[in-house]
């Protein structure tokens, strides 16, 4: 490739301002390191690129973003990318493999390099020059690379339009868009190598959505009188007729990358909003999103889409119909979730695939189970309820599948299609499987199963089950997880099991387990427990706390690893919340203060600290929207833990005077004047003045300028 490198007109400007470049580059090129530092941006990567190092020259390629923001936006459209697509992509192509002279790795940085230029430099509106060096490296054999290259054509086309107005289409690169775009996809989609053709396969839906912005844009999707280009119209006719070709090709590979992308061609066609993961919890949006489209849209999909999603799924390769069968929830979606439609259009499809001989057809599908069955629509008509139980059928079969990897994935839905079917379908078709699930030989199947079980759980994500069930269901489950032997399956549970902690009181089991998990040997199950403790003060009341658990938490507190002494820290609020400020003043202070004169370890007294600090400041778990907010603390109890803290800022440890200084700092609680005044101002001050540590004065001066302002 060196021999064939062009030079360019220099460029003003030097390459590194006050910077000394690298003895390797220095090496790499033909040039005394002296006059590295006064060579232009653009000459010094045309002499990286022209050597025979691949270090430099990758190198080189990853600086394109900085290569081009240091010559300005104009000098890259007109030096920097035609020089790329001359000596980079620009050599000779073999027939067989769509292969160039340029390595695969500086391909694969340049397709990634070039989406960054657009549009924190190079406006939408004028990017049009970068796609014919992406389209090239579209058609080459390496996987990897082809992908990034769909990738970033994909992110560059929908800014083809962007920031402008109707008026800016009629002039500049942006009015050539539509048919260059079309002209593109019509090279990739009628290559002679496979793999151009499996690359327009990704790059159809993006262009498509850019002639309905067209259209939207111009106001209308007929051509102009007189114009040589086609129509709107005409150009995305002659997109879904390269698409019918593709998913016709007589290589699998092409049928491959049809099936992969047929669900966002489908929706791009449709012009749905948004993926149908987002869609199908709301039908109305998505049927009001389809009602704009027309009867003609509704036509296309009926006459022409369809039929291609019904020729990929039953495919004589698996691996097309595995691809085929997952879009079956953008069908459903395009077709507005009418049951009508669905019913005979898509769901024959999905019962196909929920029994399909391959394994590798039943997984892909239950990945997307709940998509898909929302798709359908059938719950909005008692007329569709026979479909319905069809479908939870499917479901029920896929959860007991003699396959772990399909197991594992149907898991995943359970929540989504307790949502979708509610508690009567859960009781019929969910409900029974899941002992046998809990008792999975298969690790990954328990952990997903009790993941998704405490998303059962989750108002955000299921409202469908009342207490009674989860009582009467996941009781014994939970218990069973709970002593799972991995710590896996075991943290999802004590993760998320706070979600039901009005539910603690009546699991005697349950919390016995989580009592004996205290002394866990695995961390992260501590930590969990740490944080879970406080809601069982609240299931159980602060007796239950005071007989049981009050040495396990000591004993959390001072443990050795340093995120399970913070989640005792974190849980104060929780504690204090549910336990009453008088409570906390009686038993908790106490054992502190007890442990923080006692202890042998500055670790263990920073602990304390922050816990002090803990009470007086805001939930550390609460949501952002409420957290800065004042804390509501007696004024006897926050004058107990200042005092406290102002123990921590005479330790003759630095570390816990910067804790005790930086708790100051993040108080919310109100505190008296009198105090500030009297106590905590003067220690402050002193630690400013006299303080050794660097750390512990700029603390304090903030603590200084914060709560005691």
């Amino acid at each position: 490739m060196a021999a064939r490198m062009m030079t360019m007109p220099s460029n003003t400007g030097g390459a590194f301002s006050g910077g000394v470049p690298s003895l390797a580059l220095a090496r790499s090129l033909p040039l005394s390191p002296e006059s590295l530092g006064a060579i232009s941006p653009m000459d010094l990567f045309v002499s990286q690129m022209s050597t025979d190092c691949s270090e430099a020259r990758a190198d080189a390629i990853k600086r394109l973003v900085v290569v081009a923001n240091a010559i300005g936006v104009d000098s890259t459209l007109t030096d920097l990318l035609p020089w790329i697509a001359a000596n980079v992509v620009g050599g000779e192509t073999d027939p067989t493999t769509g292969d160039g002279d340029a390595e695969d790795e500086i391909l694969l940085v340049l397709a990634d390099q070039l989406a960054a230029l657009v549009p924190t430099l190079i406006p939408g509106s004028r990017a049009l020059p970068v796609l014919p060096i992406l389209e090239r490296i579209c058609s080459v054999e390496e996987t990897v690379v082809r992908d990034k290259a769909v990738e970033s054509v994909n992110k560059i086309v929908p800014l083809i339009l962007g920031g402008g107005d109707a008026g800016s289409m009629t002039g500049g690169s942006a009015s050539a868009a539509p048919s260059l775009l079309l002209a593109m996809a019509k090279r990739l989609s009628n290559a002679d190598w496979f793999t151009a053709k499996v690359s327009a396969c990704g790059v159809l839906p993006a262009i498509y959505r850019f002639y309905h912005a067209h259209t939207a844009r111009t106001g209308g999707g007929r051509a102009a009188e007189g114009s040589t280009q086609p129509s709107d119209d005409e150009a995305r006719r002659e997109l879904r007729n390269l698409y019918r070709d593709l998913c016709e090709d007589d290589a699998p590979m092409v049928r491959r990358g049809a099936g992969k992308h047929l669900g966002k061609f489908i929706e791009a066609v449709a012009n749905l909003p948004k993926p149908p993961s987002e869609l199908y919890p709301r039908p109305d949006l998505c049927r009001e999103a389809v009602d704009k489209g027309g009867k003609e849209v509704r036509r296309i999909l009926v006459e022409e889409m369809v039929p291609l999603f019904q020729s990929l799924s039953s495919d004589e390769q698996d691996s097309v119909r595995l691809l085929a069968c997952a879009g079956s929830g953008s069908v459903g979606c395009a077709l507005g979730m009418d049951p009508e439609l669905t019913s005979e259009m898509v769901f024959p499809v999905v019962k196909t695939a929920s029994c399909d001989l391959s394994w590798r057809v039943r997984h892909n599908l239950s990945k997307e189970f709940a998509t898909v069955a929302g798709s359908m629509g059938f719950g909005s008509s008692s007329k569709f309820d026979s479909h319905q139980l069809e479908a939870f059928s499917a479901f029920a079969g896929l959860l007991q599948d003699h396959e772990a990897e399909v197991r594992a994935s149907a898991v995943e839905n359970v929540a989504r299609m307790t949502q979708l079917g509610g508690s009567d379908l859960f009781s019929s078709h969910i409900s029974p499987a899941l002992p046998g699930l809990a008792d999975d030989p298969v690790m990954e199947v328990r952990s997903k199963l009790a993941q998704t079980l405490m998303d059962c759980c989750d108002d955000s994500i299921c409202t469908a089950l009342s207490d009674h069930l989860i009582l009467q269901d996941f009781k014994p489950l939970l218990e069973g997880f709970l002593n799972d032997e991995f710590a896996e399956v075991q943290l999802h549970v004590l993760t998320k099991l706070s979600r039901v902690s009005r539910l603690l009181a009546k699991m005697d089991a349950v919390v016995g387990s989580i009592l004996a998990m205290t002394k866990a040997q695995n961390w992260r199950v501590r930590e969990a427990v740490g944080r879970l403790l406080p809601f069982l003060v609240e299931a159980r009341g602060v007796g239950f706390f005071e007989d049981h658990l009050m040495e396990p938490w000591l004993k959390l507190l001072l443990d050795q690893v340093a995120d399970v002494r913070s989640s005792c820290v974190s849980g104060m609020p929780k504690l204090l919340s549910v336990s009453g400020a008088g409570w906390i003043q009686k038993e908790i202070l106490p054992q502190y203060q007890r442990i923080y004169e006692d202890s042998p370890t500055y670790l263990t007294r920073i602990t304390i600290v922050r816990s002090f600090a803990a009470l007086a400041n805001a939930d550390p778990d609460a949501p952002p929207e409420k957290q800065g907010g004042e804390v509501s603390i007696p004024a006897d109890l926050l004058e107990d833990i200042v005092t406290l803290m102002l123990r921590g800022l005479k330790d003759h440890v630095p570390n816990v005077r910067m804790v005790a200084a930086r708790g100051f700092a993040l108080m919310t609680a109100p505190c008296e004047e009198a105090l500030m005044i009297a106590k905590v101002k003067p220690a402050l001050s002193e630690r400013t003045m006299e303080d050794e540590d660097d750390d512990c004065r700029y603390f304090s001066q903030l603590a200084l300028e914060t709560s005691c302002a």
